[in-house]
């Protein structure tokens, strides 16, 4: 440790982070911390969390040279913990465009999974947990299908399995829309990219979001997406330029959007170009390492 300039810690609520905070103290070491998202005591073990913010945590935001934000959702957070402003840096999460350069031709997803030509795709692709709104997603498409009468589109939810697949599942039998309602598990690499170029529109129907980069690989391929109108989604979207909102637990109002976008071609192709380039403009790693670089050389001379 007593030969870095500078250490970035990545994450919160981590053991490396109480043992990396002890000595970059012992050896006078600057550290900045990017929290990811972590800091709220949301989800499980709230008061093991609350316990280490307490012994741990709480120091370790107060010694850090500067925290990265990731938006100003986040930001906030940090204030709430007693971090000053002016210490507050806000960066966020970068993509590679370089590897949506040369996007696959369509067809591939569709061939693999049996999915008619002429058949819509609206993809779902991230945890399968019930704070991301898969059962408002589900019911959505059962909305779309049996009151708007849309049956020319099939509901593919990519991802793993975060305790809400088995509920999914039943959710969807019981609202008689399994035969239409794909669950493919996880995709990586180019499998990812097939099932973007075969969409017709990605869907991110949480009830609690920070940043997700589910969000940007979409933008990247240039695909229409609908989203809940949480604060960490309204902050990375252009309502209605790169990308439709919807109130927030509304499986209508999400299955109003669906049709929209479905139903006409040429808007859902304008939204996806806009979102190109909103994600060229602002997202790009080439960007976001450049804010990097510039923080590390403004905490290493401080």
């Amino acid at each position: 440790v007593n030969t870095f300039d500078i250490i970035h810690l990545h994450e919160y609520r981590t053991f490396q982070n109480i043992i990396i905070h002890h000595y970059a103290r012992r050896y006078g070491v600057p550290y900045v911390l990017q929290a990811h998202g972590s800091l709220p005591r949301i989800g499980s073990w709230r008061r093991l969390k609350w316990f280490y913010d307490v012994l741990f945590g709480y120091r370790l935001l107060r010694d850090a040279s500067k925290v990265i934000a990731l938006n100003q959702m986040e930001a906030e957070h940090y204030k709430n913990m007693g971090v000053p402003e002016e210490r507050i840096a806000i960066i966020p999460n970068g993509i590679d465009l370089s590897e949506y350069a040369n996007l696959p031709p369509q067809g591939a997803f569709k061939r693999k999974f049996g999915i008619s030509e002429d058949k819509k795709v609206i993809l779902y692709l991230g945890r399968i947990h019930r704070i991301k709104g898969i059962d408002l997603l589900i019911k959505a498409y059962a909305y779309l299908i049996k009151k708007m009468g849309n049956k020319d589109a099939v509901l593919v939810i990519a991802g793993p399995d975060d305790g809400y697949l088995n509920e999914a599942k039943a959710l969807a039998d019981s609202l008689r829309v399994s035969d239409s309602v794909m669950f493919v598990g996880p995709l990586y690499g180019k499998d990812k990219l097939v099932a973007y170029v075969d969409s017709d529109l990605c869907a991110l129907p949480s009830r609690y979001e920070m940043f997700p980069m589910v969000l940007l690989e979409a933008y990247a391929c240039g695909k229409p997406i609908i989203a809940s109108n949480v604060r960490g989604l309204k902050e990375l979207i252009i309502d209605g330029e790169t990308a439709l909102l919807f109130e927030a637990g509304s499986f209508r109002q999400m299955a109003e959007k669906m049709i929209y976008l479905l139903n006409d071609v040429n808007i859902a192709l304008e939204i996806g170009k806009k979102a190109r380039l909103l994600v060229e403009e602002k997202y790009s790693i080439d960007k976001v390492v450049n804010m990097l670089e510039k923080l590390y050389i403004e905490v290493s001379n401080i």
